[in-house]
């Protein structure tokens, strides 16, 4: 056992400081231009630079991507990272209705962890229940949990007989007014 954590111990001091992609241009979002050569600095996880300025450690690592375009920081204008359609709708109800806002928040880190690693650093989160948008926003802005920048709308917003209207999946006088 001592072994293996010497090897970890040793894998991880080897890691670089900085990961560096390269390609041949990059657009960035803010420009109306491509920029040559495309560079995007990453350092413990996070975008550090972006660019010909970004700034580059002679111990980083590069990696040549070639004739390609880098697109830094896609945004998700519509998710909800609260939960996830299985293939059976019923079940996924009924699941829903149990489940306390703790639980629901500890379930999305995983969805926000998949979400950030598909290179979606902000996200718009449409609705969720006891404002646990609010609280995962929170968490990843103090640095407890993995994920997107997220803007959290908390409650749906929608036209009267529209489909928020009908959010939890049951006939509408099952619960009562």
């Amino acid at each position: 056992m001592k072994l293996a954590a010497l090897l970890v111990l040793g894998a991880l001091a080897a890691m670089p400081q900085q990961l560096v992609l390269r390609a041949a241009r990059l657009f960035d979002g803010r420009s109306e231009t491509l920029q040559s050569p495309g560079l995007v600095v990453i350092e413990d996880g996070r975008i550090t630079g972006v660019g010909p300025s970004a700034v580059l450690k002679p111990n980083g690592k590069v990696i040549d991507l070639g004739d390609a375009t880098l697109l830094p920081g896609f945004m998700d204008a519509h998710v909800h990272l609260t939960g996830e359609m299985g293939l059976d709708s019923r079940q996924g109800i009924i699941d829903g209705q149990a489940r306390t806002a703790a639980e629901t928040a500890l379930l999305a880190t995983k969805y926000l962890r998949v979400t950030l690693h598909a290179g979606f650093t902000t996200v718009r989160n449409l609705g969720a229940e006891d404002f646990v948008d609010v609280a995962l926003r929170n968490a990843i802005n103090r640095g407890a949990i993995e994920g997107p920048r997220i803007l959290a709308a908390s409650k749906s917003l929608g036209s009267l007989g529209g489909h928020c209207d009908g959010m939890n999946g049951v006939a509408p006088d099952f619960f009562g007014r």
